[in-house]
């Protein structure tokens, strides 16, 4: 598939201004640009991608704010959809081709560009380097992608399925996106996530250190 659209140079491409609430989950020092990161020799490449759309009102368990897509994988984790890149493809168009594996993804709709490029961190213990894209769709374009799905080719093998992440907390101050941040996560897809719905502003800067909180307080209270 050739990619019709590539937004912004490569070599343009800056690092984001990460919270200092963040820093202690790893994420900063891992950063580098893009341009350095093409300097790296070895090391594996891999893309992935939050799909995300606005979704407003109210559920009986809280307030809707968008919808968000992750996937739990073969390995019994979450993360986004995407993978490896293989030698010599560009980043965008192996991106879309493993969106098209994975979750029935049609890039002639909506394809994932350079101008939906965030970051990219390294993975030393790995030998990877993973390049992180925030695409927003419509919610008419979201549900139709949670129903094709199952249609992709690797559904029930390398995918399990799709899940829309819960971005309320619910009045016990547990339940909702602190608990969701305490299921088992790839690499480092939980801090994607958190970066992803503090860019993107579906949660304050304060709700999002608030769910932090509330999931490390009730995982201390299960584990004394």
């Amino acid at each position: 598939m050739a990619m019709e659209c590539v937004d912004s140079s490569p070599s343009d491409l800056s690092i984001p201004e990460i919270p200092a609430w963040l820093h202690s989950y790893t994420i900063k020092k891992h950063l580098t640009s893009y341009a350095e990161a093409k300097k790296i020799k070895n090391y594996r490449r891999a893309a992935h991608v939050c799909l995300w759309a606005r979704l407003e009102g109210w559920s009986m368990f809280g307030r809707l704010r968008g919808a968000v897509m992750m996937q739990l994988r073969f390995d019994g984790t979450f993360g986004f959809p995407g993978g490896l890149i293989s030698e010599g493809e560009d980043v965008v168009e192996g991106l879309n081709r493993e969106l098209m594996e994975e979750i029935a993804w049609n890039p002639t709709v909506a394809p994932v560009t350079w101008n939906d490029y965030y970051n990219t961190q390294v993975d030393s213990p790995h030998n990877l380097v993973l390049h992180f894209f925030i695409k927003q769709l419509t919610l008419g374009q979201f549900c139709d992608l949670e129903k094709a799905c199952p249609q992709c080719s690797e559904y029930g093998k390398e995918v399990m399925g799709s899940v829309r992440v819960p971005l309320y907390t619910m009045h016990n101050m547990y339940s909702g996106l602190p608990a969701f941040l305490n299921n088992k996560f790839t690499s480092i897809a939980k801090e994607q996530l958190l970066l992803s719905l503090y860019h993107v502003k579906l949660l304050s800067e304060e709700e999002v250190k608030l769910a932090i909180l509330h999931s490390q307080a009730d995982q201390h209270r299960l584990t004394r």
